[in-house]
Formats: C-alpha cells, sequence, structure tokens
C-alpha cells in the first residue's frame, strides 16, 4: 500500500477538494480523514457535540453503544409526552 498525506480544510459546505494528488486518474483510493490536533483542547465535550447531531444520529450511537431500542423507545415516549 502506498500512503500519500496531504491538508485541506473543510468547506462550508462540508465538502473536501484534493488536487494535484499523485494518482493517475481512475485508481482506487482509500480515504482516511483524521481531525489536526493543533495542540488545542475542544471546548466541546463529546455530550455536547452529540446533542448537535440530528436525532437519528443521536439515535444510531445510542444503539451502537448497546442501548436496546425499547429503551430507546421508552426514552423517546417518556420525553416527548
Amino acid at each position: 500500500m502506498h500512503a500519500y498525506k496531504t491538508a485541506a480544510k473543510i468547506e462550508e459546505d462540508g465538502e473536501i477538494r484534493l488536487s494535484e494528488l499523485p494518482f493517475r486518474a481512475g485508481e482506487e483510493v482509500d480515504v482516511i480523514i483524521l481531525l489536526r490536533d493543533a495542540g488545542e483542547s475542544r471546548t466541546e465535550t463529546p455530550e455536547s457535540f452529540r446533542e448537535q447531531l440530528p436525532p437519528v444520529t443521536r439515535r444510531l450511537l445510542g444503539v451502537a453503544r448497546g442501548v436496546s431500542e425499547s429503551d430507546y423507545n421508552r426514552y423517546l415516549e417518556e420525553k416527548y409526552r
């Protein structure tokens, strides 16, 4: 596997544009995106970041962490009575 590292900024529309890559047109590549650590701690806690996510994404994260579907449905019923 050949690796190539470059930096990019996320555009306002959430897209990333990469140019001048050392690969030929039509080649398939794997893409891994890592948040650059600028030596600063983020002010957001994982919980506050999670609250900014769309409800469906929060639900899927909860299920992925072991929350059962029935527990999640009970939570929604109690929250939105």
